[in-house]
């Protein structure tokens, strides 16, 4: 293999991986853009080592090209584990983990000469985390709103906004609750829901609640 050959591959994955990481990192994920960049120039540095190591001393040892690569596979789920954040009531990450490992395969791809199956697992990888995500958005749950809420009394405030919010089908992404000034308690909620549902009507119902001493909210 020339030095030609291994800059191309090295370069053809650090645009794949820093592609992969711009979308992440407008999502907000905490694995971004130099993270994919390591993950995919790292999988191709070791698939290159271990093609190179197999040509150079098949005459000497008995080599498996594929043993270094399943390695990779096997360690980069401790980073995908790392891009998993779970809250009080939802798990974020997941999809960046799955970016991650793919990341990996495709660098691994690349850097054993497949440069035909590493761009079209790129491309199918950027299609569904661009394009499938907007149709996700269109017709599933179209909206995304957060609920700021002041309660004197945080535990039953919280189990009766829940049973109103999934009465109406509203899908809860997530909740932080902190203590304010004096007995006062701060709930913020971010939900998922569709654009028919009458979300004015369910901040009435919240309003009304006892112990409740204000709501805001915003789209």
């Amino acid at each position: 293999m020339t030095h030609k050959e291994m800059i191309f591959r090295l370069l053809f994955t650090l645009f794949i991986g820093g592609m992969v990481g711009i979308e992440r990192e407008k999502s907000h994920q905490w694995a971004g853009f130099r993270t994919h960049i390591l993950v995919a120039v790292g999988s191709c540095v070791v698939s290159v080592t271990s093609l190179m190591l197999f040509r150079d001393h098949i005459n000497y040892v008995n080599l498996d090209p594929a043993r270094m690569p399943a390695q990779v596979l096997s360690g980069i789920g401790f980073l995908g584990a790392g891009a998993i954040l779970k809250t009080s009531n939802s798990i974020r990450g997941i999809t960046t983990a799955a970016g991650i490992w793919v990341t990996a395969c495709i660098g691994l791809a690349v850097g054993f000469g497949y440069y035909y199956l590493g761009f079209m697992t790129w491309f199918i990888l950027m299609t569904t985390l661009y394009t499938l995500k907007v149709i996700e958005n269109k017709f599933v749950l179209s909206k995304t709103s957060t609920f700021y809420i002041t309660t004197l009394n945080i535990s039953e405030t919280t189990s009766r906004v829940v049973s109103i919010i999934e009465r109406n089908r509203i899908v809860i992404k997530n909740i932080d609750i902190s203590q304010g000034e004096d007995k006062f308690w701060n709930m913020k909620l971010t939900v998922l829901y569709n654009s028919k549902i009458p979300f004015k009507g369910i901040v009435e119902k919240i309003l009304e609640l006892d112990n409740v001493v204000k709501i805001d909210y915003e789209e």
